[in-house]
């Protein structure tokens, strides 16, 4: 006789695989994607903080209209920048970094606030226009608490963090 694999071996093998990939494929996600979540927690930490040194040096109501050049920022490079009139949207494949100055009404009285929109789609550029958001970091700067970082809009992916509305 041969000595190969007989045919249902070869199938048992096939389905441990799978079942092994369909186990694996999950957690591979979610590891990329805190990975991605850890990258723009530190950018906004960065650019809130550059915000904050051009309010200390040039008062609280130069920072408004401002572009992240103006207000020291420097960005990494494959971010695409765009001006709405009133803030600047930067993206790239996954992000959209928004630095802007407004309050978010009842979730929290925000002075300052630079924000990234998790982005979802096909690879296409974004440019703030066209937002198809998994979730929503904020950087927040409430009244009586400390600066924090807030996920917002997906209680699945909030999940990666503290939970939704939850400080990081």
């Amino acid at each position: 006789m041969g000595k190969g694999f007989t045919l249902i071996e070869l199938l048992v093998v096939v389905l441990i695989i799978g079942i092994l990939a369909a186990v694996a494929l999950p957690q591979y996600e979610k590891s990329v994607e805190k990975s991605r979540a850890a990258e723009a927690v530190q950018m906004l930490r960065y650019m809130n903080q550059q915000k904050q040194l051009f309010i200390l040096a040039n008062g609280a109501d130069a920072v408004y209209g401002k572009k992240n050049e103006d207000l020291g920022i420097e960005l990494p490079a494959g971010l695409t920048c765009s001006w709405t009139g009133e803030e600047e949207v930067c993206c790239n494949k996954d992000w959209c970094y928004i630095n802007t100055g407004f309050s978010w009404g009842s979730r929290c009285p925000v002075t300052e606030n630079v924000i990234a929109a998790r982005m979802e789609g096909d690879g296409r550029e974004f440019d703030g226009n066209n937002l198809e958001r998994k979730y929503l970091l904020e950087y927040e700067t409430c009244e009586g608490s400390a600066n924090t970082i807030v996920c917002y809009e997906s209680d699945k992916w909030c999940k990666l963090f503290k939970g939704k509305g939850n400080p990081i």
